[in-house]
């Protein structure tokens, strides 16, 4: 059984039965549930906003979904915000949506659906979707299709409530076009269809207490992090706190290991020892003086060596992150390092080639994290959880699958990371990363998790620094080390 921290991916047929039944043994229920959306709705949105809205646009359906979204916008609301609502419908087709239309009737200016392509000339902060919702079966009515439609040339940041409207589990299109789906108490499979994915945008998730129950496919939610927010023990010491050895870096490469290293420490590493080349050493040592830095000797194509005394470098080490920056000519070396020790293993970068992969032991003491390009060259096929969770069995491994919508699994469960986003297309976020994994996966048993959900804390950790630093810098004049100083506050 998976966490109790991650809700399930559902289609919407059975998302819709689950809530039904809920419901209907918890009656007066659905008013606290819509509430609890609305507020999830409104908070997502403004923060992808990242500032008041003057004018928002509201697409109201007859039902439930049309509701959420109505009051979404009042509660995202300022005083000053316009808020313009385009009815579908004239009469709301339940009770609930009767009661919301009542509700926010005089802080609303109500338009007809004819006259909604008089709309595009105005930019609208927020433009929220609230046509369709799970219930949806294709086809589109006509009427409903030329709405939808019209939409397709509305200006602002448009923000779908649960799904795009005109997606659902048989879906044939066309849907509205969102830049976020914020997904209401489970995460719908049709938005993760490749099919839908020029309509969903980037996607949120967001938990009203539905119990939903689990499933062997699930999502994070920032729940994912309760661990590291626990005060450390008052007896605890530096060596229980991960004894962590990064090893990479070349004399052409010399960054991404002093960014893994960087992460490792922000991110809790008790004691961090690197291992790059001698040539940067001194470098590196004077930027993060807090780590132990270890210099070795290179060959005549500037790939590090492995030291004499490698047991003894091995030895009392938690975790062992190796391959950033060593380049494509160090796999004889990785090999060495993978070989002789016997800790957790983590797999990056150059370390991600098949003739090291088909090497190691399958203990179910590794971590590998690519991302598309490493994954085709470590399998030879694209890269998708069939494909991740496949791979993850064969390895006897939980692997990363970096991409706009990070999955991770251990062949038999897979987790989508719901958090983060195009900040993180920049290079040497995986890096950090890795580093960050490295710190986590190292306190692993004094934290009791086991390796997947330890990852997994990593990443949503990761994922959800980046978010923030999108909210106060922007996602364009950053750099990526940057996430690093929202480590503290992701916490919070």
């Amino acid at each position: 059984m998976l966490s109790a921290h991650r809700l399930p991916v559902l289609s919407c047929a059975e998302s819709e039965a689950l809530e039904a039944v809920y419901l209907k043994q918890n009656p007066g229920s659905d008013w606290i549930l819509m509430k609890r959306a609305a507020e999830g709705l409104a908070r997502e949105s403004l923060q992808f906003l990242n500032r008041k809205p003057e004018k928002i646009l509201v697409l109201v359906g007859s039902g439930n979904n049309g509701a959420d979204a109505l009051l979404a916008a009042v509660l995202a609301s300022s005083p000053k915000t316009k808020i313009t609502a385009v009815f579908s419908s004239k009469t709301p087709s339940t009770t609930l949506a009767k009661k919301v239309w009542q509700l926010t009737n005089k802080k609303i200016t109500k338009v007809t659906p004819h006259k909604l392509d008089s709309l595009n000339k105005i930019n609208y902060c927020l433009i929220f979707d609230g046509l369709l919702g799970q219930g949806f079966r294709a086809p589109l009515r006509p009427e409903m299709k030329k709405i939808i439609l019209a939409s397709h040339s509305l200006k602002g940041l448009c923000v779908a409530v649960d799904l795009p409207s005109g997606v659902g589990d048989n879906s044939t299109g066309p849907a509205f076009k969102a830049d976020l789906t914020i997904s209401i108490g489970c995460l719908k499979r049709p938005l993760l269809e490749a099919k839908n994915s020029r309509n969903v945008g980037r996607i949120r998730v967001i938990d009203i207490g539905l119990p939903l129950g689990v499933s062997t496919d699930s999502c994070s939610t920032l729940s994912a992090l309760d661990p590291i927010k626990k005060p450390r023990s008052a007896n605890t010491e530096k060596r229980q706190q991960g004894r962590i050895l990064i090893v990479g870096g070349s004399q052409s490469m010399p960054g991404a290991v002093i960014m893994n290293t960087a992460a490792a420490l922000q991110a809790g590493g008790g004691l961090v020892t690197t291992c790059l080349p001698q040539s940067i050493r001194a470098r590196a040592a004077v930027a993060y003086p807090e780590a132990m830095w270890n210099g070795l000797s290179t060959n005549t194509a500037g790939v590090i060596l492995p030291p004499k005394n490698l047991s003894k470098l091995l030895k009392n080490k938690d975790v062992m992150l190796v391959g950033s920056g060593m380049s494509e000519k160090s796999s004889a070396t990785i090999k060495k390092f993978i070989k002789s020790f016997s800790g957790d293993i983590i797999l990056d970068a150059d370390a991600l080639r098949p003739e090291v992969v088909k090497n190691i032991s399958g203990g179910g003491n590794y971590v590998l994290l690519p991302h598309a390009g490493e994954f085709l060259r470590l399998s030879g096929k694209n890269m998708s959880a069939e494909t991740g969770r496949a791979f993850a069995r064969k390895t006897k491994s939980v692997v990363v699958l970096k991409g706009p919508m990070t999955m991770i699994t251990d062949g038999a469960h897979l987790i989508y990371v719901p958090f983060g986003g195009p900040i993180l297309a920049r290079g040497g976020s995986g890096d950090c990363l890795a580093g960050m994994i490295a710190a986590v996966v190292a306190r692993r048993r004094t934290l009791k998790l086991s390796l997947l959900s330890t990852v997994e804390c990593g990443v949503v950790w990761h994922a959800r620094a980046a978010d923030l630093l999108s909210q106060d810098e922007g996602e364009e004049a950053v750099r990526t080390t940057q996430l690093l100083s929202e480590l503290s506050k992701a916490l919070k």
